[in-house]
């Protein structure tokens, strides 16, 4: 049995996006600050912006994971794991899509720690596509793959979902005290 598709967890650093997107939240409170936003109370406009631009808690909702394709494999992927032409008829591509909620980027950029052993799915319309290439007699072997999958990929969230958490207390911080420190300035 393998599992296909691009590598989670494997883009650019996460931290390299929270800074921008702590860097785009600040941006945008120092520009509604310079358009007349300090009429309204600065906390008013740290709530505004920190909910515009804070990560998301993101996850996956496995209860409602559904089966989504069993087809054939073509002549590419029967050559990429070795099939041999008299087996070929008993083997397959079978993809299970798991929705989520939250932020794509904690799927597909690289957090602080990271494991060589990484998990693989298709991100895209608001789900992880999971698909094996599997021969019929291995077909008993899925659900245990799929559970090892899921774990693999709600570890390695869970690290994205920290420094993400990390990101937004700083980021709140970070709106305090420019907008209270403007404010406190005379704008």
């Amino acid at each position: 049995m393998f599992i296909v598709g691009p590598y989670l967890f494997t883009g650019d650093e996460l931290d390299a996006y929270l800074k921008d997107r702590k860097a785009e939240a600040l941006a945008s409170a120092r520009d509604g600050m310079a358009r007349g936003g300090g009429a309204r109370p600065g906390a008013e406009i740290v709530r505004s912006v920190y909910d515009r631009f804070r990560i998301p808690e993101t996850r996956m909702h496995v209860d409602r994971a559904h089966f989504v394709e069993e087809r054939p494999l073509n002549d590419e992927e029967c050559e990429a794991i070795a099939v041999r032409d008299e087996d070929r008829a008993t083997y397959k591509a079978v993809t299970i899509a798991v929705p989520y909620s939250g932020d794509t980027h904690l799927f597909t950029c690289r957090p602080t720690i990271y494991s060589a052993n990484q998990p693989q799915a298709e991100v895209r319309d608001g789900a992880l596509f999971i698909t094996w290439f599997l021969a019929e007699v291995e077909e008993f072997q899925l659900e245990n793959n799929f559970k090892r999958t899921i774990a693999l990929i709600e570890r390695t969230l869970e690290v994205s979902q920290w420094q993400a958490m990390a990101c937004n207390q700083d980021m709140m911080e970070a709106l305090k005290t420019e907008v209270m420190g403007r404010a406190g300035a005379g704008g």
